[in-house]
């Protein structure tokens, strides 16, 4: 797809990836729609982006997110484009996973994107196009001790995005996804849990720039295939 003058939706636009990715769309001429919880952060960022429009919303929170979509289509009169990056880890031993954030971490990690892609794939199919890029993580394809909650919502975002992209190919709307290997973020100071032993929290500094995966992600929107990973090593790993 191309990204001039075109409508992209960036959840988690806030920080991080997220915000590197809007960043990048709007460099490229897009108009970008920046959603997170965050309402000064938004603000400050869409002051810096021409076209962009600033939406508060929790992606835990279905109401919210099925409205952003429709503020979306309502400001630009279309949405040609999903990127689906919030997201948020949780690191506890599986004899110590609380049931209560297990299911906050699914809910965002999972629900809120399948509640985003339901929102805007009628608008997309009306136009007769679009592209969802889902932000993954390279632990979908690792068995990583302490984290299996966050693994395994990755996992299980592999299936759903794999299953959706062979759904909506008749619609021509695409269903990517991005593999993510350690990246320069707040990721890790923003996780649930308390893992023993502090989990690997410094080596997120020396990782990947977020602007390296935003780019990814650009890639992904501009060419459309299955799935796209950080290196060869995580490539490997998925068996592709």
């Amino acid at each position: 797809m191309q990204i001039k003058d075109h409508v992209f939706l960036v959840t988690g636009a806030s920080s991080g990836i997220g915000m590197s990715t809007a960043v990048a769309l709007a460099e490229r001429g897009a108009k970008v729609a920046l959603l997170a919880r965050s309402k000064a952060a938004l603000e400050e960022l869409s002051a810096r982006l021409p076209h962009s429009l600033p939406i508060v919303a929790d992606m835990t929170n279905f109401v919210e997110v099925r409205q952003a979509a429709q503020k979306v289509r309502q400001h630009y009169g279309r949405v040609d484009g999903l990127v689906n990056n919030a997201g948020r880890s949780y690191a506890a031993a599986v004899e110590e996973i609380d049931p209560g954030l297990f299911d906050e971490i699914f809910h965002l990690n999972v629900l809120g994107p399948i509640v985003a892609m339901q929102a805007v794939i009628p608008i997309m199919r009306a136009q007769g196009a679009g592209s969802i890029v889902n932000v993954n993580s390279g632990t979908a394809f690792m068995t990583i001790p302490q984290y299996s909650v966050y693994s395994a919502s990755k996992r299980a975002l592999l299936g759903f995005s794999l299953t959706a992209r062979a759904e909506l190919e008749k619609d021509k709307i695409v269903v990517s996804e991005i593999y993510p290997f350690i990246t320069a973020t707040n990721f890790g100071k923003n996780r649930m849990g308390n893992p023993a032993g502090g989990g690997p929290t410094s080596s997120y500094a020396s990782g990947d720039t977020p602007e390296f995966v935003a780019g990814i992600i650009l890639q992904a929107i501009e060419e459309g295939q299955a799935q796209y990973f950080a290196n060869d090593r995580l490539k490997q790993m998925a068996g592709a």
